[in-house]
């Protein structure tokens, strides 16, 4: 069974003129207005003169559709309604339309597209300021023993007011929040029945926790939740066929990256370039995992596993550079294309640390129900653990990630992995 995440938009917005402003129909025609006509006039200061600049505001319209159907997808998940990643997918779909005229050799005018693409970016970002001024969400909390530890410390451009009776009074909200395990008074439960009667939206508060922090408490998991952590076969499927095309077209670029960082870090420190090492993958079977070697080579081969920081003083000059931006990674692809990895998925640990984290962390062997990756949600959010409770916190992501396990998010971890390589986050 596969659960989307809960979709919490603003909904007390309902008077004449609210519905004018704030319409979303009306805010996308009139940046679509200012995308096309602007780049047209900005560019010939005159309307459509020939076929080349038709056909490219035909494109700049695709580029907004495609951007705007990239970013509705991905802001139903924990941070995808960053100005980044926001501005992510239009590059994305920029670079798409620019593919499509290059294997089709379309004729377009570059002045215009150049504009064009530049005001689609401004209008994001407009829009992304209007939705943070006057689309924040105001969200009222059925009073129970745990509402308040359920519900996250810090949310951004959400305000929670706790009700003090069975009653919004003048107050418009955007929902109602409840802890469903909690035994609510019968007058509590006809004033939630009622809302929800009338059309005011009902949040169970954990999935309001999950769908703002990105992770799953495991404190409050059950067994029952298993169910909904099961990913669908079928884009388990498409999930390999995917990490299988990706893996051989961008072979050939990374074989000689791959040859030249393997020479650099034979010159720069004793040893073999590769670094292999046993890991738990999919099902729980044992795999060799290949890494560029960052580190200086152990003098015992026998240590139980430890965490990155308690060998940082093995970090070789080049192995910090590699590791603080992931070169050290790129050998995986060929455990991508064996069928030991995905591109995206849970990182794999250490039989040693399994069996310690398996005994001190609830439900942590279901995260091999699904590949391992080589960039993962948990990766781009937390970084490296470095104890069993950062470890804990990072399984709490990666059951995020396999309870919405969709395309939507794994292009969303693709935007967060390219930062994360150009900021070195999460680097040890």
């Amino acid at each position: 069974m596969h659960q989307d995440p809960i979709t919490i938009s603003p909904s007390r917005h309902n008077r004449w003129y609210e519905r004018i402003l704030l319409n979303p129909v009306i805010g996308h025609l009139l940046a679509l207005a200012a995308i096309i006509p602007g780049a047209q006039f900005i560019s010939y200061q005159a309307w459509i003169q020939n076929d080349n600049q038709a056909i490219t505001l035909g494109l700049l319209g695709v580029c907004y559709v495609i951007s705007i159907y990239l970013g509705r997808n991905i802001a139903k998940f924990a941070g995808g309604k960053a100005v980044s990643h926001i501005l992510g997918t239009c590059l994305v779909a920029v670079a798409l339309i620019i593919a499509l005229v290059l294997l089709l050799r379309i004729e377009y005018a570059r002045t215009s597209l150049f504009l064009g693409v530049m005001l689609l970016l401004a209008t994001q970002v407009v829009a992304v300021i209007i939705n943070r001024r006057f689309r924040s969400l105001k969200l009222a909390l059925i009073p129970s023993k745990a509402i308040e530890k359920l519900l996250p410390r810090n949310a951004r451009n959400l305000e929670f007011r706790l009700l003090e009776s069975p009653s919004l009074g003048d107050t418009r909200f955007d929902g109602i929040v409840v802890d469903m395990d909690a035994d609510l008074e019968d007058e509590w439960i006809r004033f939630i029945s009622h809302c929800n009667i009338s059309g005011m939206p009902v949040f169970n508060a954990r999935k309001v926790t999950e769908t703002l922090d990105g992770k799953v408490n495991l404190s409050t998991l059950q067994s029952t939740d298993l169910a909904n952590l099961q990913p669908q076969p079928v884009y388990l499927a498409a999930k390999r066929a995917f990490d299988i095309l990706m893996t051989l077209l961008v072979a050939p670029f990374l074989l000689p990256i791959c040859l030249i960082v393997a020479a650099l870090i034979r010159l720069d420190s004793p040893g073999p370039a590769l670094f292999v090492q046993h890991r738990i993958g999919k099902g729980n079977r044992v795999f060799r995992m290949y890494k560029f070697r960052s580190m200086r080579p152990h003098d015992n081969d026998n240590l139980a596993p430890q965490f990155a920081d308690q060998d940082a003083h093995r970090i070789t000059r080049l192995g910090a550079f590699i590791r603080k931006f992931r070169i050290d990674e790129l050998p995986q692809f060929f455990n991508v294309l064996k069928g030991d990895m995905s591109l995206i998925g849970p990182r794999p640990e250490q039989p040693g640390f399994v069996e310690k984290f398996e005994a001190e962390v609830p439900y942590y062997s279901y995260r091999h129900i699904v590949r391992p990756g080589i960039t993962g949600w948990a990766q781009v959010n937390h970084g490296y653990a470095v104890d069993t409770e950062t470890t804990r916190e990072k399984v709490e992501h990666d059951f995020y990630y396999i309870k919405n396990l969709s395309p939507a998010l794994d292009f969303l971890v693709i935007l967060l992995t390219l930062k994360t390589i150009a900021t070195g986050f999460g680097a040890m």
